[in-house]
């Protein structure tokens, strides 16, 4: 009887079926957002690489001091305004805030949407600190 036992603990049992799994779906390859910052996007503009900058932060930041050209786009309105920027899909879209935060989830965005962003990392605050003029 012991040895009933002992040979019934001592077998190995048979793996348990696999239902075969569907190899993952790869993900989508992330949408790319290059960075620049203050220094970069004056000499972008210098340059005259700079066909459109966006800064997405409210109107009364926006009336208190932006980079000169930019276009107001609160970050809020983006998604419901992309028509007003679509023929500049071919281009770089600069996008710019006060600190960096709120442009960089605007690049995101329009990168999903197929434009080429470039967030400006540091904003405005960058812009004015590095004694870049401001428009009003």
């Amino acid at each position: 009887m012991l040895l009933l036992a002992w040979l019934a603990c001592s077998t190995p049992e048979a793996p348990p079926a696999q239902t075969p799994v569907a190899p993952a779906a790869p993900a989508p390859a992330p949408a790319t957002v290059r960075q620049t910052d203050a220094a970069g996007l004056k000499s972008a503009m210098d340059a005259h690489e700079v066909r459109l900058l966006i800064d997405v932060r409210s109107p009364e930041e926006y009336a208190a001091g932006h980079v000169p050209g930019a276009v107001l786009i609160p970050l809020p309105d983006l998604q419901g305004r992309l028509a007003e920027i679509t023929p500049n899909k071919d281009e770089e879209v600069f996008v710019i805030c006060e600190v960096g935060g709120r442009s960089a989830r605007a690049s995101a965005l329009l990168a999903s949407e197929g434009f080429r962003p470039v967030n400006v990392d540091g904003g405005t605050r960058a812009w004015r600190e590095a004694g870049l003029p401001v428009e009003r």
